[in-house]
C-alpha cells in the first residue's frame, strides 16, 4: 500500500523519525493490525493528487472530503482525526477583539485563504461565515494561511483565519511568537481528516475493513498515548 502526503503538521512530519505525525503513527498500527505493508511518501500537494489521478500511489492521506475528490476516491466512514479554522489576533488585541458571533468581526478587515476550486480545494471557514464576510465586505483573501498571518502581523488585518494546527508552527518559523494569538472559544471551520484510497486500485471492502479497524483502534490506550504526544 504506497500511501502519499503533504506536510501537515502535527499530522505528519516524515522528516522527524522520533515525531513522524499523528496519522503516520496511527496509520502504522492500523495496517499492522490489517496484515498489510504500507509505505507513506511527504510531495508537494499538487504532486499527491496527480500521482493519484494517474494511479501511481493508493491514496492520500491527513486530506479533506469533497464531492469532488469522492468522484476519484473512496473514503472510509472513520476520520483520522479533526482539524480547525480559528481566528488569530494581534497580543496586543487580546481583550479588545474576540469572536462569540459574526457580529464581532463587522468593521474588522479578516485576512482568508482564498478558495482553490475542484480537486484541490480545502475549506477554510464555514459557508456561513463565508458569506457574512462577503456580504459585509470585511473578508481580503490571501494565498496561503501563511500570508494571512504575516499580513496580520503587519496591521494591514485585525483577525486572519487559519489552520490551527499548521498555524502554531508557522507563527514559531516566523518569528512571530508571543505577538499572535488564536480565539479558541468559536472555530471559523472544523473538517474530518481522512485517508481516501483511490476507486479501482482499492477494493470497497478493504476500505470497509480499514474504516473499522480504524474505528477500534481510536478506542485503545495507544491511540489515546499517540493523541497526547501530539495534542498535549
Amino acid at each position: 500500500m504506497r500511501l502519499v502526503t503533504e506536510r501537515l503538521l502535527p499530522f505528519e512530519n516524515l522528516d522527524d523519525d522520533e515525531a513522524p505525525g499523528l496519522s503516520v503513527e496511527v496509520l502504522r498500527q492500523v495496517f499492522a493490525a490489517m496484515g498489510r505493508d504500507a509505505s507513506f511518501e511527504a510531495l508537494p500537494f499538487n504532486r499527491d493528487w496527480m500521482m493519484i489521478v494517474r494511479g501511481e500511489a493508493n491514496g492520500i492521506f491527513s486530506t479533506f472530503r469533497t464531492s469532488e475528490r469522492e468522484q476519484i476516491c473512496s473514503f472510509p466512514d472513520e476520520p483520522l482525526g479533526q482539524t480547525r479554522w480559528v481566528l488569530f489576533i494581534r497580543k496586543s488585541d487580546v481583550g479588545k477583539l474576540k469572536f462569540s458571533s459574526f457580529d464581532d468581526l463587522v468593521g474588522h478587515d479578516v485576512a482568508v485563504r482564498g478558495p482553490v476550486p475542484g480537486l484541490f480545494e480545502q475549506p477554510t471557514v464555514s459557508p456561513e461565515l463565508w458569506k457574512f464576510l462577503r456580504e459585509h465586505h470585511n473578508m481580503v483573501q490571501t494565498a496561503s494561511g501563511a500570508e494571512s498571518l504575516r499580513m496580520l502581523a503587519a496591521d494591514r488585518v485585525d483577525y486572519a483565519v487559519v489552520n490551527l494546527s499548521s498555524a502554531m508552527g508557522e507563527i514559531v518559523a516566523m518569528g512571530l511568537s508571543g505577538k499572535i494569538e488564536p480565539l479558541l472559544s468559536r472555530s471559523a471551520n472544523e473538517e474530518g481528516v481522512y485517508v481516501c484510497f483511490i476507486r479501482g486500485c482499492v477494493d470497497p471492502t478493504f476500505v470497509d475493513a480499514f474504516s473499522r479497524a480504524l474505528k477500534q483502534f481510536k478506542q485503545t490506550e495507544a491511540f489515546q498515548a499517540i493523541y497526547r504526544k501530539y495534542f498535549p
